[in-house]
């Protein structure tokens, strides 16, 4: 049986590399030692094993590696994660906010945010470039 755990990539080449993968995989961007992403690293740590099998996890440092921050607009944000499937973005909207994801620190169990990459994984392998939750999973 595979180890899995949550990347921590430290360049920009790492992080490209690893959406141009062909498989799937959930990124969280943001500053290490803000205490939401800290919290949110232990969830996503804690829900590996059980989302490795269909999704690798990865860590981004904005501080350290800024080349996305403008792209994906990250400079205000202290934790954001996103899906990457095949090469391309897949947008999730209506997860614990209105509009689109942007409170995943107030995520602390492992096996919600699993649910979350296992809808993500299913409608991303479906064709799906956009996962719409309404009011919450």
């Amino acid at each position: 049986m595979a180890a899995y755990h949550v990347e921590h990539l430290h360049w920009a080449e790492a992080v490209n590399d690893a959406i141009d993968g062909e498989g799937e995989s959930g990124r969280r961007f943001g500053r290490s030692g803000h205490d939401d992403c800290a919290r949110f690293d232990a969830v996503m740590a804690a829900a590996a094993e059980r989302v490795g099998p269909v999704a690798a996890l990865i860590a981004v440092d904005i501080d350290e590696v800024q080349d996305f921050n403008v792209m994906y607009e990250l400079q205000d944000k202290p934790c954001t994660v996103m899906f990457f499937y095949r090469y391309s973005y897949v947008h999730v909207r209506g997860f614990r906010s209105s509009d689109h994801v942007n409170n995943w620190a107030a995520i602390t169990s492992a096996d919600e945010f699993a649910d979350v990459v296992g809808v993500v994984h299913q409608r991303a392998t479906a064709g799906y470039r956009s996962v719409d939750f309404g009011h919450g999973v």
